[in-house]
């Protein structure tokens, strides 16, 4: 376990969502910390509340649709639900800065990408017009744009796809911020494109010494850049742990489904075992393990009550027939509930 001062630190984070029949958590209780330099990978299916996490962090859920309703999210002490919006301001985008999924939803189609970056210069860091520009150009340089003094002056439905992608790192890392929240930063992009994204992304996080949130559903991302994964399922983190250890020894039904879906490349023959069903939506989920009608180990007792996160040394995982948990002991029942759901 690490002794270190955690950089951020989210505890008991909950966000609920307007719906049809009425607020419901898409964020439920979730605590995390982040240490600096760590890159920490968070992955789960669409819908489990990865997106809203990171906004819930950064202020950003959309209102009145939304609302943060508990927690504390404390960056170097300071916790940022409670700051006022003009402090937080100060924060985000300086401090902590996020690159979302798509960047044509992020950036401005009206402005060229150089007035981009230089706004955001020009508002946190206080330079000119003449410095900010500059600035920009060095920034392209940085993130690999090719001929950056032309594709300064380009508007975003000029670049393609990864050029566009480069310019959001470009923006997010301007101010030289010490948290980088990177929401499916590859999602929209070819294979080849999102290998360049998580190579550039790689190579500044170590050159910068940024601490950074990878949020994915695609777990051969995490394997390759982070080091320590939490795994997010309707909402709540089911488990918890350095990527090493969970891809040896996945504690979870959820997260052995997850790991069991992915393809082997030594096989002659590739067979993949789907996960059955879907994540619940915002007022679908009832009482017990949230997992447990997808489950093929669940049993009454899983229906009972919500388990919470049973801890042991750097694992953590949500089941009750967990190792962790004190249950169930060895023999059939403890090889049945731990080994990994595989074809």
């Amino acid at each position: 376990m690490r002794t270190e001062t955690p950089i951020l630190a989210v505890r008991g984070l909950t966000t609920e969502l307007a719906t049809e029949i009425g607020w419901c958590r898409v964020v439920d209780d979730v605590s995390f910390v982040l240490y600096p330099g760590e890159v920490l990978g968070l992955v789960g299916e669409s819908g489990c509340g990865k997106t809203m996490t990171a906004l819930s962090i950064l202020g950003l859920v959309p209102q009145p649709q939304a609302r943060v309703t508990a927690g504390e999210v404390l960056f170097e002490g300071r916790d940022l639900l409670r700051l006022p919006e003009r402090e937080l301001r100060r924060v985000r985008g300086k401090e902590i800065a996020m690159i979302f999924q798509e960047p044509m939803t992020s950036l401005n189609p009206v402005f060229t990408v150089g007035d981009q970056i230089a706004e955001t210069l020009r508002v946190h860091e206080g330079l000119s017009r003449r410095a900010a520009r500059a600035r920009a150009l060095e920034l392209l340089r940085l993130v690999g744009i090719p001929a950056p003094e032309e594709r300064l002056d380009c508007y975003p439905h000029e670049l393609s796809g990864g050029m566009r992608q480069r310019v959001t790192i470009a923006m997010a890392l301007s101010c030289s911020p010490k948290v980088l929240l990177a929401d499916e930063p590859t999602t929209a992009l070819d294979v080849t494109i999102q290998a360049q994204i998580l190579d550039l992304l790689e190579r500044l996080q170590a050159e910068l010494g940024l601490a950074v949130i990878l949020i994915t559903h695609d777990l051969g991302v995490v394997a390759e850049f982070a080091r320590r994964v939490l795994v997010m399922y309707a909402g709540r983190i089911v488990e918890e742990g350095p990527v090493a250890d969970i891809f040896a020894e996945p504690l979870h039904p959820y997260t052995q489904g997850l790991l069991a879906s992915l393809p082997d490349p030594r096989a002659e023959i590739v067979r993949l075992e789907p996960i059955p069903g879907n994540v619940p939506v915002p007022g679908e989920i009832r009482r017990g393990c949230r997992f447990a009608p997808r489950c093929r180990f669940a049993r009454s007792g899983c229906r009972d009550a919500d388990p919470p996160l049973f801890r042991r040394d750097a694992r953590a995982v949500a089941c009750i027939r967990s190792p962790l948990a004190g249950a169930p002991g060895p023999g059939a029942e403890a090889a049945e509930a731990t080994a990994p759901v595989m074809p």
